[in-house]
């Protein structure tokens, strides 16, 4: 087995970000790591039940964190395929610093499982990107297949993925020419959140095949680009970790950007901080609007303002939200319909305007709604027609009234 070791130190750079600068938010913010550990709750992979996973819902995420990311022999789990190189990147003082466990041969596997496993033990919560979907299922595979008890078991387990997708999926920080620049893999996340561009990185489909050589002829120099591609993933993780630890933290004035700001109110909304993503979310309307070319994220984002306000029964606020959402220029058809729909529900039964109510389903009607939506939008109407025709019906019995009253 060949162990591998390199000290980021805290003056060094990645891309743009100081590696001090990212210990130092990792160390410091760990209520706005309470908050993502609640909105997806960091769960160990726990013990087996008729031989499933079952996941143990954590909230905290006990330091000291280590960053988990595999190289494989293939691209999926299954008994067949192997890890042979194990990276663990832990927080040293002011440092980042980086472990990689590489097998030399198929027969040394259970040598690195071991290894792995007693370094493990002395760290508090594992944070991986994608790795519930992939980096762990295969590992515990594999001790698994060594009969080894599998030494994350009980390890609170934080997925980096599931908070990226929803701050910056489809949404980056700066425009750039990458022509999968709207991906959320970690390597597009790191030239806009860090301005890492790396030279010469192996690519990944590459990977399986320089160690299948390297087993053959021993001549590890191709596994350098190998071994050094998986550091930069370790970095890159702790990195987008603290960008969003900071996102967190400082609020919706940290960004400048209306799509990271829905993301933020997205994930403030899943923390249950309704008041932080409510305003995460009128930054995120104020910045579209000033950009001018964003009608997507803003109606996006006015749409969730006003299911935000309407579930916390502030329907009359709700009801402006919808009528701005309904006017708004170059609005979607399906958030202006929807608008309309909860604005003629609003006039229905809490301003009691069955008038405007009749309108705004005649508009939805216009639109050619399909299925479930247009049979809604048709017993609406004839809903409002029949109370129509009673409160029409009452005046003229009132009328009457009057003048007989009058009369006599």
């Amino acid at each position: 087995m060949i162990v591998v070791e390199r000290e980021y130190r805290a003056d060094d750079l990645h891309g743009f970000c100081r590696i001090g600068d990212i210990v130092a938010t990792l160390n410091e913010e760990q209520d706005a790591l309470a908050s993502l550990a609640r909105a997806w709750s960091a769960g160990a992979p726990g013990a087996r039940a008729a031989g499933a996973l079952v996941d143990r819902p954590r909230t905290v995420l006990p330091p000291p964190l280590m960053f988990l990311d595999l190289e494989t022999t293939g691209l999926f789990t299954g008994a067949g395929t192997q890890a042979f190189l194990v990276g663990c990147a832990v927080i040293d003082g002011d440092a980042i610093r980086v472990r990689q466990f590489l097998m030399p041969g198929f027969e040394h596997e259970r040598a690195v499982l071991n290894e792995m496993a007693a370094w493990s033990a002395t760290h508090g919560a594992l944070v991986t990107y994608n790795g519930k979907t992939f980096d762990v299922p295969l590992i515990e595979t594999r001790f698994m297949f060594h009969r080894l008890p599998f030494p994350l078991a009980e390890t609170p387990h934080f997925d980096m993925l599931h908070p990226a997708r929803r701050l910056w999926r489809g949404r980056p920080v700066t425009a750039g020419p990458d022509p999968d620049e709207s991906s959320c893999s970690l390597s597009v996340l790191e030239k806009h959140l860090a301005g890492l561009h790396r030279v010469g990185d192996v690519p990944g489909f590459e990977i399986p095949s320089r160690y299948f050589q390297f087993v053959r002829d021993g001549d590890a120099r191709p596994l350098e680009s190998v071994l050094e591609h998986n550091r930069l993933d370790l970095v890159s993780l702790a990195a987008v970790m603290a960008r969003a630890l900071t996102l967190v933290s400082r609020g919706p004035l940290e960004s400048s950007n209306p799509h990271e700001c829905f993301g933020l109110a997205r994930l403030y909304e899943r923390a249950g901080a309704h008041d932080n993503a409510e305003g995460a979310l009128l930054r995120s309307i104020d910045l579209a609007r000033r950009v001018g070319t964003e009608p997507e994220v803003c109606g996006e984002a006015l749409r969730r303002l006003a299911w935000l306000r309407r579930r916390s029964g502030r329907v009359h606020e709700a009801a402006d939200t919808w009528r701005e959402l309904a006017a708004l220029p170059r609005c979607a058809a399906a958030l202006r319909r929807e608008a309309k729909e909860a604005l003629a529900i609003y006039h229905e039964h809490r301003s009691r305007d069955l008038g405007t109510a009749r309108s705004l389903v005649l508009d939805v009607l216009k639109d050619d709604p399909m299925g479930r939506r247009k049979a809604e939008a048709e017993h609406r109407l004839q809903r409002l027609d029949r109370k129509i025709a009673v409160r029409e019906q009452g005046g003229l019995v009132a009328a009457l009234d009057d003048t007989l009253q009058t009369g006599s």
